[in-house]
């Protein structure tokens, strides 16, 4: 099933204007309020809407199936699963520099775990401490857990042995 957008960017002062911050839909097409961006399922997009002085950025990725206990986020039908919601100017920033830098780093964010979101939605938010964070972000890569210390290992480490 596609997943459809709707995107504003000619909208006057009353009416919000919403945007891509990240996706590749597959087809746009013209509607009644604009041009509709068709995205398939499994895909994470980065959807802005802008009215007035507030914005906000909704991180979702696209489903199967319209799930009842989805998140229905204003012009996006059917339903998706909400990764990250932001309504500050610098969140959004970062998050605008996070996408930048996936993909200029050749890594697609389609194919990132949704658990990545939500840690990068806590750190954002400002809900964890930045050494849980980066414990976190650390045990779910096995390439970078520590390696077991032998004895003579840790009491050189703790300043006690030769």
């Amino acid at each position: 099933m596609k997943t459809a957008v709707q995107l504003r960017t000619l909208a006057g002062d009353e009416r919000p204007r919403a945007e891509l911050l990240f996706g590749t839909p597959c087809d746009i097409r013209e509607g009644t309020l604009g041009p509709v961006a068709r995205f398939e399922s499994g895909d994470v997009v980065a959807y802005l809407i802008r009215s007035r002085r507030r914005w906000r950025l909704f991180v979702f990725r696209t489903l199967d199936v319209d799930d009842p206990f989805a998140v229905a986020v204003p012009g996006v039908r059917p339903r998706v699963q909400l990764l990250m919601q932001l309504g500050t100017a610098g969140r959004i920033r970062l998050t605008r520099s996070l996408f930048a830098y996936l993909v200029r780093t050749g890594r697609d964010p389609s194919a990132l775990p949704d658990i990545f979101y939500v840690r990068i939605s806590a750190a954002l938010g400002g809900r964890l401490p930045g050494h849980k964070i980066l414990r976190s972000l650390l045990r779910s890569h096995p390439a970078v857990a520590p390696r077991p210390r032998g004895k003579s290992e840790s009491k050189r480490a703790n300043g006690m042995g030769p």
